[in-house]
C-alpha cells in the first residue's frame, strides 16, 4: 500500500521539483484508496495540510480541485477551464476539507 507515498507527494515535489505529480500519482495509486483512508492519516498526521495548501497555491493549470482557507472555514471544489466552480463544499473541520481535497486532487489525476 502506498497511502504515505500518495500523501506525501507535495512534499517529495518539492525537494525534487522534476518529477511529475501525474507520474507520481500513477506510480503510488492503489485501488483501495478512499477518503477515509486520507481523513485517518490526517488526523495522525497533523503537518501534511500545509504542504497540500500550497502545493494547490502553485499549480499551473487551467482546472482542477482547489482548496482555500477563509478565515473559520475551508472552501473545496472543482475549478473548470471556465473559471466556474463545481462541486463547491465548505468545511469547518479542517481534516475532513483536507481529505475530500486530497481524495479528490489524486482520482481526478489517476482518472485522467
Amino acid at each position: 500500500m502506498s497511502l504515505e507515498k500518495l500523501i506525501n507527494i507535495p512534499k517529495e515535489l518539492k525537494s525534487n521539483p522534476n518529477l511529475s505529480f501525474y507520474n507520481l500519482v500513477k506510480e503510488y495509486y492503489f485501488d483501495d484508496f478512499s477518503e477515509l483512508l486520507v481523513y485517518d492519516y490526517l488526523i495522525k498526521n497533523c503537518s501534511i495540510h500545509n504542504n497540500w495548501l500550497l502545493f494547490c497555491e502553485d499549480k499551473r493549470v487551467n482546472e482542477s480541485w482547489t482548496i482555500e482557507k477563509n478565515f473559520f472555514f475551508f472552501s473545496v471544489y472543482y475549478l473548470n477551464n471556465r473559471n466556474k466552480k463545481l462541486y463547491f463544499k465548505r468545511f469547518t473541520n479542517k481534516d475532513k476539507a483536507f481529505s475530500y481535497y486530497i481524495y479528490n486532487e489524486i482520482v481526478s489525476i489517476y482518472n485522467s
